[in-house]
């Protein structure tokens, strides 16, 4: 599973869940079980009256003989007040009727009180059920972009303002709803006001075309506190009318006034600008984007900005002719013709995601479908044929058609069978063969030896395996590629020719790749920064070959080349599943490279060169470059070869007993041979590190015995050798190597040396080593400094050496700062600015105690 959609499954799967259900939800309970029963006609309260002011012209109030300007005195034999609350009761008494139930209203008309039975009507909510139809298929088309590209952040963001979206869809109470409902519908309504601006805004600061204010931290937040806030108030102030019944009441019981009123008109007079505002400045952000965004994706984007900017043109007049007419029973009536469109905004989405590919959305409907209607027309072409052909056998005696169908069986079977292989080789093409045809590229090179060989048959096995729309194999040359000639059209229309230009792969990604082999990298316009900040020019021009991914090949850990994809065969993108593929291709394919680029060079060159090469290797993985963190301490190590491999030793491992072991050591003599000997050093150090209760002295001896088998007759190696715990206490032998530097307080500006006495490892003739084992403790903001003479007999022009009294009085400066890690980067770099021969290897091993 793609990581991505692995760490955000179960976040889309509750917000869908969530969703999906307060939405169509609301809209049942909203349609079957507390809908609103209608009289299709207007009460006003006039004079102390309720009036009926609007008739709806063919309705059941225009049937049972309601005029205008009759006055209601009761429905049912029920009278109520007349003010806002009695209305509203009396709504709610005709709310809880069913479809066609008939009540009495008893009007009074010049005077005369007349008694009308009047059908009650439940319709269909037209304008909830387009918003309930724009939220699904927002929510829909959302879940299939993130689905798709999970680990881009505008396809996750297209789902989570899809969703708010379906969410606004349910956000509506009609009829007599019980409180919780009324709870529950507010609250939904508020986390919908509350994100829909500010997501529509957000989304489109991302897509098409990133802008530089989608980094500015203040407005992102200005624009969410803003509508966060408006929708908490707007919330209070319908828990308020929830409270009182539908009215908003004070605590004695009467109408706001005063401040408070003037505060609530000022909020209603608010509200629906900012509202407005955060739709035309999406809009304004979707309109610049699409203008900055490459051709092909302006023009598949073209009908989606149209619907868009429409339909918010559309709900601008609505909300224009809401604030002029909103009273007229007519104009209610027809709301629902300006939301009937609202469903076109995800439906362009729609069709411009599957039409162009964009979000990197495959075709998988339109695919699914070509593949399934073609196989049923073959596979009913083949039965078709294979009756009409049987139906001339009759001529045939019965057993003579028998044997004829049976010899036929087979071979016809085989025939369709390749034939329907054939079939979904060309609309999906099963992932185990697109493996083998993508892998088959790395065989046939392994025995040539041969780069040339090998890309063309790495070009030929891609080109079959996911037959992109681009395919170019581009050598890597100090760091960059040179982009081919490609053509494209301007905004004018205007063709736009790039010729050939050089295109920078960035250290970091290099270094991305050596170390995770991170090897395949999209080049779209949210996954390539780093080709945007090379120039606008050379972004257009990744734009105009249309490439989607830059795979790289390294021969080992150098850069040896690029391949530039293409989409896909009926396909517009590569899924995880072909990134993944992609980078094993690039692995193998790196590692025959490096076999063919290590055999070109053993012709061109010599043999040694190789063998130093992988004796470099070898050696940095024998020698330890990075400690683990050690409670209580700070340890920094350096170890620098004069050549490609060199005999310095540097070891540090935890021993079963909890304590720690370090060494530093010297083989004599330099270069392949005295690599050899290191490599043998630190195995059987490796060994002894591991052996329980072992101590120092025993580990020099069993070292001193075997490497005198292993040296030659000259060969020798000299060590010091430290053993710790977390308590400080320390363990220190020597063997020929120069002694330990100690730091501490106590002693101020001078270091004291510690040097145990004791013989180099594996002289000949043997003699008694004599090792001598020093004890102490380590001090808090103690230094423990083990070195190798290549640092303290470097040698400058003039033939001076460094000297261990420089040594000394460097580290006892950079003592003071209380890192060993920069006081070991600054002793190397001192070194190397005096040093102009690097005659020896160089190895430093720095112990601090924490303060």
């Amino acid at each position: 599973m793609n990581p991505y959609l692995k760490r955000i499954r179960w976040r889309l799967l509750w917000i869908s869940f969530a969703c999906l259900t307060l939405a169509l939800g609301s809209f049942a309970l909203n349609q079957w079980v507390y809908a609103r029963a209608d009289d299709q006609c207007t009460w006003v309260v006039e004079k102390g009256k309720i009036v009926i002011r609007e008739i709806l012209p063919e309705g059941v109030a225009e049937e049972a003989g309601l005029l205008e300007g009759d006055e209601l005195i009761k429905i049912q034999g029920r009278a109520y007040e007349a003010t806002l609350e009695g209305t509203l009761k009396a709504q709610r008494f005709i709310n809880s009727k069913p479809d066609g139930a008939i009540l009495i209203y008893t009007v009074k008309r010049q005077g005369r009180q007349i008694l009308l039975p009047v059908r009650l009507v439940k319709p269909l909510d037209w304008v909830q059920l387009a918003l309930l139809a724009n939220g699904i298929l927002a929510w829909a088309v959302g879940l299939l972009v993130v689905l798709s590209a999970p680990e881009r952040k505008s396809s996750r963001h297209f789902f989570y303002l899809a969703a708010t979206a379906l969410l606004m869809s349910g956000a509506a109470i009609s009829g007599n709803p019980p409180v919780v409902m009324l709870v529950l519908v507010t609250l939904m309504a508020g986390v919908a006001s509350a994100l829909l601006p500010s997501l529509w805004i957000h989304f489109f600061l991302r897509f098409p075309h990133p802008s530089e204010w989608r980094k500015n931290r203040r407005f992102l937040q200005a624009i969410y506190g803003t509508f966060a806030l408006l929708a908490l108030v707007q919330m209070l102030v319908r828990f308020w009318a929830i409270a009182g019944d539908g009215v908003l009441k004070t605590l004695a019981g009467t109408p706001p006034d005063g401040v408070l009123k003037l505060v609530l008109t000022a909020l209603g007079f608010v509200a629906t600008p900012l509202y407005i505002g955060a739709a035309l400045t999406g809009l304004g952000f979707f309109i610049a984007g699409a203008l900055k965004a490459p051709e092909r994706l302006r023009k598949a984007l073209l009908p989606s900005l149209i619907v868009t900017a429409a339909i918010c043109l559309d709900l601008l007049a609505w909300t224009i002719l809401q604030a002029k007419y909103g009273q007229s029973l007519l104009f209610r009536r027809q709301i629902f013709i300006f939301m009937l469109p609202a469903p076109l905004i995800p439906i362009s989405f729609a069709y411009a995601i599957f039409r162009h590919g964009l979000f990197d959305v495959q075709k998988v409907l339109l695919r699914w479908v070509s593949y399934m209607a073609i196989l049923a027309l073959t596979v009913a072409a083949y039965l078709g044929g294979l009756a009409w052909a049987f139906s001339h056998l009759s001529a045939i005696p019965p057993g003579w058609a028998g044997a004829l169908i049976g010899i036929l069986a087979l071979p016809l079977g085989w025939a369709l069978r390749r034939l329907l292989k054939g079939i979904r080789r060309r609309f999906r093409r099963d992932f185990s063969s697109t493996r083998e045809i993508a892998l088959s590229a790395v065989r046939e090179p392994r025995k040539r030896f041969s780069e040339e060989s090998l890309v063309k048959s790495l070009r030929r096995a891609l080109g079959e395996a996911f037959q992109p729309q681009l395919l170019e194999i581009l050598h890597i040359e100090d760091r960059q590629i040179l982009l081919p000639a490609a053509e494209a059209s301007d905004r004018e229309d205007r063709r736009v020719y790039f010729p050939p230009q050089p295109l920078r792969i960035p250290p970091g990604l290099l270094r991305l790749a050596r170390e995770n082999r991170e090897l395949v990298l999209g080049l779209g316009s949210e996954e390539a920064d780093w080709i945007r900040d090379q120039g606008g020019t050379l972004r257009a021009h990744v734009d105009a070959l249309e490439a989607q991914l830059l795979l790289l090949i390294l021969a080992g850990d150098t850069p040896h080349s690029v391949v530039l994809l293409g989409g896909k065969y009926a396909e517009l993108n590569y899924g995880r599943e072909d990134r993944e593929l992609l980078r094993e291709v690039a692995l193998a394919a790196g590692q025959v490279l490096e076999t063919a680029v290590m055999h070109q060079r053993l012709v061109a060159q010599e043999r040694l060169s190789q063998e130093l090469e992988t004796a470099r290797r070898i050696q940095e993985g024998l020698v330890t470059s990075h400690v683990p963190p050690i409670p209580g301490f700070h340890v920094a190590l350096r170890l620098e070869p004069a050549l490609e491999t060199g005999g310095d030793l540097l070891f540090v491992k935890r021993r079963p007993s909890g304590t720690w072991l370090a060494a530093v050591g010297d083989v004599c003599g330099k270069g392949l041979a005295a690599a050899l000997y290191m490599a043998q050093a630190t195995a059987l150090l490796e060994q002894a590190a591991q052996t329980e209760n072992q101590k120092l002295e025993e580990i020099l001896c069993s070292l001193d015995l075997t490497l005198r088998q292993l040296l030659g007759h000259r060969g020798f190696l000299t060590l010091i050798l430290l053993e710790w715990d977390e308590d400080g206490h320390y363990r220190l032998a020597r063997a020929g190597h120069p002694g330990a530097l100690v730091f501490e307080e106590s002693h101020g500006d001078a270091a004291r040396e510690v040097v145990p006495h004791g013989r180099g490892l594996g002289l000949r003739p043997a003699g008694p080593g004599d090792w001598q084992v020093i004890e102490g403790v380590l001090p808090p903001k103690g230094w423990m400094v083990l070195y190798s003479d290549g640092l303290s007999e470097a040698m400058n022009r003039e033939g001076e050496l460094y000297g261990l009294d420089r040594l000394n009085a460097q580290l006892r400066r950079l003592w003071g700062t209380g890192s060993p890690r920069a006081a070991c980067e600054a002793v190397f770099h001192d070194v190397a600015a005096f040093d102009t021969q690097n005659r020896d290897d160089r190895t430093l091993f720095i112990l601090g105690r924490e303060a």
